[in-house]
């Protein structure tokens, strides 16, 4: 069997930990012959980090390629060139549409053409807040094909965008099965009119990696042979609701800054900002910087109990290292989940309603800081009691994590059914 997984962004850690878990849970339901064809944005690169997986170019950028002077003029007129390519040859009309293509695009077609399923990977990127005209042309050419499209775990919308709320409607209405990660996101499909035998609301993908009878490696307690060990993963965000980037960020990073001041001052902490985005000269963001920002205004006692980790880690490595610290604060999600995967209780800060959902599953709403609202005293006083209440925090969210990886493993159950009708 054949399955191509697109619209993949492997330099960011967390959608490589997704992409891996979509390959090793469909491995399993279809076997382990089963061949995958990745189509990334920066396929080159993702190549040299991941050397086993085979990655082509994101569509929209091969077949919309064109010199930055007329970009604005050319790539429309390429990609309808590339899509009227890909409906002559559905048509039988080949020859014509050979002349209409580059050789590399010949090859990407038949890629799509040839695929038995074809997944657009799971995470958070079909919200208004993104461009998505790239990833529209991506499923408009899969829909051509005739070949079943299948959307893993998304956490997706509102769509408010007229135009986005008509498109969308009627691709994922043509799709065969579209994978959520919460109920919000089923709602926002339901909203503009996409069927509901579509949907199936399962786990992030990336659970599949859970060992759901691991036990925690620090479970004891902190003592002066052992000190306290806590991970921060920390961001850049541009979109604040009731703030502007500017103060949100100052209050973020205040609030980090009071928190591992806390940390080391209060319970002798060892503190290590450490993230999925990081490590990798040719992405785009850098989690490292902002951790510098934070960091590099502590007081020296406190700045020595400190590391900015800047180090590339693949998923697996993550795993690994979370699995030895007590605590982890999280603003990447993947980070969250890797911590989990670990057995590491985790504290969220939520920057889209993907964290708090999924946190609010785990039981652990109340532990939720949103990132719009976060503020240095307040932020210091729900840590404090989180590690209060430690030892429960990590039962009732490891708890949770057996049940996310049963639904993360049963997604591929649906797939099979949704492509066998």
């Amino acid at each position: 069997m054949k399955i191509l997984i697109t619209n993949t962004v492997v330099l960011n850690g967390g959608d490589a930990a997704i992409l891996q878990s979509i390959m090793e849970v469909l491995r399993k339901e279809f076997g382990e012959d089963t061949r995958f064809v990745v189509f990334d944005s920066q396929p080159e690169v993702a190549q040299r980090y991941y050397p086993e997986i085979d990655f082509r170019k994101l569509l929209y950028y091969r077949a919309g390629w064109a010199p930055r002077v007329a970009r604005n003029v050319l790539r429309p007129v390429n990609l309808r060139r590339f899509a009227l390519a890909a409906r002559l040859r559905q048509r039988g009309l080949e020859a014509l549409a050979r002349e209409l293509l580059t050789d590399e695009e010949l090859r990407d077609l038949k890629e799509y053409e040839t695929a038995d399923l074809i997944v657009s990977t799971g995470g958070t990127y079909l919200v208004e807040n993104y461009d998505l005209m790239h990833r529209v042309f991506d499923f408009e050419i899969a829909l051509i094909t005739g070949r079943p499209l299948v959307f893993y775990t998304q956490s997706l919308g509102p769509f408010k965008n007229k135009a986005n709320r008509r498109t969308l409607a009627r691709i994922f209405n043509r799709a065969s099965l579209v994978l959520l990660r919460d109920e919000l996101s089923r709602r926002h499909l339901l909203e503009i009119g996409v069927a509901a035998n579509k949907l199936h609301v399962s786990a992030d993908a990336v659970f599949a990696l859970a060992d759901p009878h691991r036990k925690p490696r620090r479970a004891s307690k902190p003592s002066a042979k052992r000190p306290l060990r806590v991970a921060i993963s920390v961001r850049d965000w541009v979109h604040f609701v009731g703030t502007d980037r500017e103060q949100g960020m100052a209050n973020y990073r205040e609030a980090l800054v009071a928190a591992t001041a806390y940390l080391v001052q209060t319970h002798g902490a060892e503190v290590t900002y450490v993230s999925t985005c990081q490590g990798i000269a040719e992405y785009w963001t850098h989690d490292s910087r902002v951790a510098h920002a934070i960091v590099d205004t502590l007081g020296p006692t406190t700045r020595s109990k400190v590391i900015v980790d800047e180090a590339f880690h693949t998923p697996e490595q993550l795993v690994e290292l979370l699995s030895g610290f007590d605590l982890v604060i999280a603003t990447r999600m993947h980070m969250a989940i890797l911590a989990l995967v670990a057995g590491t209780p985790v504290l969220p800060i939520a920057y889209e309603f993907k964290t708090a959902e999924l946190f609010g599953r785990l039981g652990s709403g109340r532990w939720i800081q949103d990132i719009n609202t976060i503020e240095a005293d307040e932020f210091v006083e729900l840590l404090a009691a989180l590690l209060a209440s430690l030892k429960d925090v990590r039962e009732t969210q490891l708890e949770g994590v057996v049940d996310e990886h049963a639904r993360a493993m049963d997604a591929a159950r649906h797939v099979r059914a949704a492509i066998a009708h």
